[in-house]
This record gives C-alpha cells, structure tokens and sequence, in this order.
C-alpha cells in the first residue's frame, strides 16, 4: 500500500482501485454524534395513582468503566484499549477466483491517539497497521503499512472521536485462520494488537456478500475489481439524529432483472424488533445495493442484521448498533442507565429498565424531555457527562473507574463543588490527607480522607449520610 498524506479538512475521495488510508470528516465520527428527541408513546412501570416508595439510593453494584472496547467486542468487531485504542471490522466479498473470497479490513483510530509535530503551520503525525493471517505456524498473508496524516490546526490534534480510517483488502481462499491487527503509533512507540480466530467464508455464486455500514459505496460491475467503500467499522448510528443507517450489500448468481434479499433486525436477546426486503439491481456480472434500516423502528442499543436470498437459506449476519446522542457515552441499554445512577432517582431508571425494548426509543425520548432544560435543550445530560468524564480523568483508583470513587459519585450526584480544601496531616495522631467540598448552596460540607496517602480517596460516615440526603433532595 502506497503511503499518503492527506488533509483534514479534504476527505478524499476513495480511489477504487486499491485500499487507502484517509481521514474521516466529523460528520462520520462513528462512537457518539449528536442528538436527542423523536416523538412516540411510553410504557411506564408505576401503576396509576401509586406514589413511589423513598428511595434508598443507588446500590453500589460494579458497572462498566465509561469504555466502549466492551460493548464493540460483543459486537464481534476487533477492538482494543489503552496504550493505543482502535476499532475494527472484517467483511467478506467475492472474489474473480471461485476458491478465492475478499477480506476488506478497516480500522478506525483517534486523532488523539497519535503524537503529532508541528511541521510548519501544520501539524504531522505517523501510524503503522500489521495485518497477519496465520494458518496454524505457517503464516499466509502479513501485511505491515506505515501512513501519515496531516491537520491544520492543534485542535484537530485532539480529537478524541474515531476520525482517521486505515483499509486493506486482502485475498485468500476460505478456511479457518488466526488473524491479528496490530497499531503502533510511530512517534512514541505504543502499540497494541488484536487476534481472533477468522473463519473466511466461501462466498459462492448462490451467496450473499457481507452487509457493510458504510459512508460512502461504489458499485462494482466485475468480482476482478476490488469492493469500493469508506467503512463504518463501528457500524453506529445515533438515535434522533440519524433517520437510516444504510448497509450494502451484494449478491452473486445467475443473471437476471433483480433478486430480492429478506431482512431481520434482531435484539442481542434475539428478539426480532424489524422485518423487510429490499430488491438488488443488477450491476454487470452481480447484484449490487443498498438496504437502509429506520432507526425509529429498531430501538436503540447493539441490534443484529441477519439477511438471506427470497429463494434461499444461506444467511449472512452483522452487527451494528444505535446510540443515544451526542456527547453521551456508546453504551447498552442497560449501561446507560448504570452510568445515570446518580443522574435520576431509582424508580424512574427502573422504569426505563422494564420498558420492553420496541417502546425504548419513545421511552428515552420522553425521559430527556423530562429533564431537558426551559429551552429544550438536554444540558442537564451532558453536563451529568461531563462530570463523569472529569471523574474518570481524575479520580481513578487502582481497579475503579473514577466515576465509581466515592469522589466521583459525589462529583456526579451534587454537581462541581464551590471549594475544595485540602489538609495533610503532620502529627502522629493526623496522618494521611483530607480533603473538604463545600456546597454553600447546599448548606453541607463533605469530607473526603486519603488514610495512607496512596490516592484512595473515602468519604467519612457522617459525609455519606449528609450526601444521600442532599442527592435525594437534588434529584426529586
């Protein structure tokens, strides 16, 4: 693969002639985008005419640590964390050799992962992708690209969504492979890898392509060309700003007018949440289209596409996923309302969590408008974020995110405190150190200590029973 620089603000155009690396404009930002609101009907869990018990508080049970790299592994795509995070997928296509099948990877990578240099008025970072398919010890394909990319301004260094997309494709008969990505950022050196075992599937002239997300598809008119599209590896859409999220798909066979594919949209519980077909047009020596699946009728959380031929029953399946809306965290159903544990009382969560799945997206809708700002706005939401983004920066304890210290939970509960003061202990009878938040509005003062001075950060008994109170209070 040839390296290229490419600018930011100019995402090039796909060459289709051959894989490419390029850069993704903020409209394509695949984890979280923008948006909250659509319209429909709410299935509560409170009877009629019932008052809700006095809450307790929230249970301090373990939750997911504010990190997508879960959620896309359950997905099946290729994802790792820190040093250096990246996001993949694999999709299958046929090939112009019948014992052959086309292997299109794609992997997404931050802009802030990177170490950029100043290179003039502009900004200039390297990255290096390794693709390795192994059969048993004997290796079949290893491929080891080294890119570039260039932005104009420091900003565009620090961008934090999946902006820059590296594609390969690589060719190789169908059989069972170990199959590894790695990523390494060349100005510092750190690396990380991925490896699943692969099954290459024989993609036959009766079969159907993978269904790809995608950001933008070109028809091919021979199985000699390689498949031509910008990836959406995440294959993430977001609730009340997306209206589609469109796949395409191909299929092979005999010639003729059109061929109908049938469709299934699947919960992770298997649930089927959205059923249709859509009609292939025949494009030279294939059939070639786009199926775009409403996202109003699907729900929001990890969905699975499972797709066969009208006259068939080979199937093919991919996972994608719709999330809530800008700036909120790529989460199940159930993680988000994890994450809101200190955003709203228990029995509102809890009526969201008995919500049947197709009544979610109304559900939701509702639960934001109810918490929405005079004007409309869902600040209260992403402000609650926002703070839960500080927490996980700032208060992390050993095997806790931030946001599940007892730091962070009254970070999130309570909001910013007005000051913070902090003491060290220098008799025999003071050790360690204290810290005290101090709500005027509120009227309260908490105490946090960090006994031993290694950063775990407890909030005295009295302080505890003083912030459960002042959280009720907040939060009715």
């Amino acid at each position: 693969m040839a390296i290229e620089t490419v600018q930011f603000e100019r995402p090039r155009e796909p060459k289709w002639n051959r894989p490419s690396a390029l850069l993704v404009s903020g409209a394509l930002a695949l984890a979280t985008l923008a948006a909250l609101a659509c319209g429909g009907g709410t299935r509560t869990g409170q009877p009629a005419g019932q008052t809700p018990a006095p809450d307790p508080g929230p249970r301090n049970v373990a939750g997911p640590q504010y990190d997508a790299v879960g959620l896309f592994r359950r997905m099946g795509l290729l994802a790792r964390g820190a040093p250096m995070p990246f996001v993949g997928s694999v999709s299958f296509f046929a090939a112009g050799l019948p014992d052959s099948t086309h292997v299109l990877v794609a992997v997404s990578i931050a802009n802030s992962s990177l170490t950029f240099a100043r290179e003039n008025d502009r900004f200039k970072a390297g990255y290096s992708v390794t693709i390795t398919l192994r059969n048993g010890p004997l290796v079949i394909r290893n491929i080891e690209a080294h890119e570039s990319v260039v932005v104009t301004s420091y900003k565009e260094t620090t961008r934090s969504d999946e902006s820059l997309l590296f594609e390969e494709i690589i060719t190789v008969p169908p059989g069972r492979y170990d199959f590894t990505v790695g990523v390494r950022d060349d100005g510092s050196a750190r690396t990380t890898e991925d490896a699943v075992a692969l099954q290459v599937p024989a993609v036959t002239v009766t079969g159907l392509s993978t269904p790809v997300s995608f950001a933008r598809a070109g028809v091919r008119s021979s199985l000699a060309v390689l498949p031509q599209m910008i990836v959406n590896p995440t294959a993430s859409a977001t609730f009340g700003l997306d209206s589609v999220i469109p796949f395409f798909i191909e299929s092979y066979g005999p010639a003729g007018a059109e061929r109908t594919v049938r469709f299934d949209i699947r919960a992770e519980n298997g649930r089927t949440m959205y059923r249709d077909s859509a009609s292939l047009s025949r494009r030279g020596a294939l059939y070639a289209g786009t199926v775009n699946v409403p996202i109003n009728r699907v729900g929001i959380g990890g969905m699975n596409f499972v797709a066969w031929l009208n006259a068939g029953t080979d199937t093919v399946r991919t996972s994608f996923f719709v999330g809530f809306g800008g700036d909120l965290p790529l989460a199940s159903f159930d993680e988000m309302l994890n994450y809101l544990k200190w955003f709203a009382p228990p029995f509102r969560l809890q009526t969201l969590r008995d919500t049947a799945p197709e009544f979610r997206p109304a559900a939701w809708t509702a639960f934001v408008r109810d918490y929405a700002n005079t004007d409309g706005t869902g600040d209260a939401l992403r402000e609650y974020f926002s703070r839960m983004f500080d927490a996980n920066t700032r208060f992390r304890e050993e095997t806790l995110p931030g946001w599940m210290t007892d730091r962070g939970r009254v970070l999130l509960g309570l909001g910013r405190p007005d000051q913070i003061y902090e003491q060290i202990g220098r008799s025999m009878s003071q050790q360690g150190r204290t810290q005290i938040w101090e709500y005027r509005g509120q009227g309260i003062s908490l105490t946090f200590y960090d006994q031993n001075g290694f950063g775990r950060w407890r909030l005295t008994n009295t302080g505890e029973n003083e912030f459960l109170t002042a959280w009720r209070r907040r939060v009715r």
